[in-house]
């Protein structure tokens, strides 16, 4: 795989770590008894999530330059994070 072509940026590496990681763990969770299997339908729900934001992201890297695009998904994620670290009580 030619890694030029693939231009990977913050949120494409991201997305597929969460993919990888969570597909084996949401199917562990729903191995589990009772109500706690409902925490392997809320993974499968975030990994679907996670592969619309990596569609997204690799339609935005088609027409713009994967290192700003990084820039400025990196900086969207750290107002994220501290929008939330400021509103956690």
């Amino acid at each position: 795989m030619n890694i030029e072509k693939f231009k990977p940026t913050f949120v494409s590496v991201l997305s597929i770590i969460g993919i990888v990681a969570g597909i084996p763990f949401g199917f562990y969770c729903l191995t589990l008894t009772g109500g706690a299997s409902l925490g392997g339908v809320l993974v499968f729900g975030i990994v679907i999530g996670l592969a619309v934001l990596l569609a997204i992201d690799r339609v935005l890297a088609s027409f713009l330059n994967p290192k700003r695009l990084s820039i400025i998904e990196f900086g969207i994620f750290v107002i994220c994070l501290l929008i939330y670290f400021a509103t956690e009580d």
